[in-house]
């Protein structure tokens, strides 16, 4: 029997990208695709450091502060991506300086009409303010998400194609169509996105 070279191609992807991996929800894919968590720290490595100076006006007391982000990470466990940088703060005006972190929820999304995985930093803030007559003041709050988008989308593992027909030795073709699933797992460390492929035979 013969088989084309479009199932052939499609066979040859699968058995490429073949996981074993079980997912939470019980499927396990046929095909998928790991994304480690250092492959998304090293581009936030890439960024470095990052700076700026505000000025603020509150209670009679104006003045500016500087913040600097550093150590910027994105920490992958079981069903939970977040974010952790290291933020250090001071005041131009005021003899004040001091370090705090800030967290934040990453989303993980697979949109499979456009066949991407796609990755968002979604909001990190962290208090800017000082103590003033032994109460503490809050200047404002700084929401550094937007510098930290991963500003890229990864392929998902769909099948290229999604029908194929092969050629019997009886001269008769059979039409197969081919479905994916999608399913998204977050572990220890990594992303893994695949897909559970199911043929149908159309008559």
């Amino acid at each position: 029997m013969k088989i084309s070279k479009t199932v052939l191609s499609i066979i040859l992807l699968a058995t490429f990208c073949i996981s074993s991996f079980s997912f939470a929800n019980g499927s396990e894919a046929d095909a998928s695709i790991v994304i480690r968590q250092e492959t998304l720290n090293r581009f936030l490595d890439t960024i470095g450091e990052v700076k700026k100076t505000d000025s603020f006006s509150l209670v009679g007391v104006k003045g500016e502060y500087t913040w600097i982000v550093k150590n910027p990470k994105i920490i992958l466990t079981p069903g939970r991506a977040r974010f952790q940088a290291e933020v250090t703060v001071s005041f131009k005006t005021l003899p004040v300086t001091y370090s705090t972190p800030a967290y934040g929820e990453v989303s993980i999304k697979y949109d499979s009409n456009e066949n991407k995985i796609n990755i968002k930093v979604e909001k990190v803030a962290f208090e800017v303010a000082f103590t003033l007559l032994g109460k503490r003041v809050v200047v404002g709050e700084v929401d550094i998400s937007k510098i930290y988008q991963i500003a890229f989308s990864f392929p998902g593992p769909k099948p290229f194609e999604s029908l194929v027909e092969v050629s019997l030795p009886d001269g008769s073709r059979k039409k197969i169509k081919i479905e994916s699933i999608p399913v998204l797992a977050i572990e220890d460390g990594r992303i893994v996105v695949g897909s559970k492929i199911e043929y149908t035979l159309i008559q």
